[in-house]
């Protein structure tokens, strides 16, 4: 079974058509019958091959309902500044991607909102 990694810096933009672009760090390998699965709620899990699976942590509530509606995406790799690779990704919409995401270190956007402001308070 192929380990999990996690996406911390990638950025999600639209195109004029409507198009959903994940603007990533390039990666080893070559993808191969890319898909994101995606419940609607705060991470997706991108399969970019058989053997990687990136949890892309932490989906801006603002881009969720384009997510939820889109077939597919863009997937654009980078290096630095430069592109490496471009590619569709399919979209598979589940109710809830099976995967406990505490045990994978991550939180939802509200309990981590929520820890940077209590940190923040405390400083004071």
């Amino acid at each position: 079974m192929a380990g999990f990694t996690t996406e911390k810096k990638f950025m999600v933009a639209e195109g004029e058509e409507g198009e959903v672009y994940f603007f990533i760090e390039a990666k080893k390998d070559q993808p191969h019958i890319p898909v994101i699965i995606y419940d609607g709620r705060d991470h997706a899990l991108f399969r970019r091959n058989d053997t990687q699976n990136i949890i892309l942590d932490y989906i801006h509530p603002s881009v969720r309902e384009q997510l939820r509606k889109v077939p597919e995406v863009i997937i654009v790799e980078m290096i630095l500044e430069n592109i490496k690779d471009s590619y569709i990704a399919k979209m598979q919409h589940v109710d809830k991607i099976p995967l406990d995401w505490e045990k994978a270190g991550l939180k939802t956007w509200e309990e981590l909102a929520t820890q940077i402001q209590n940190s923040t308070e405390n400083r004071v």
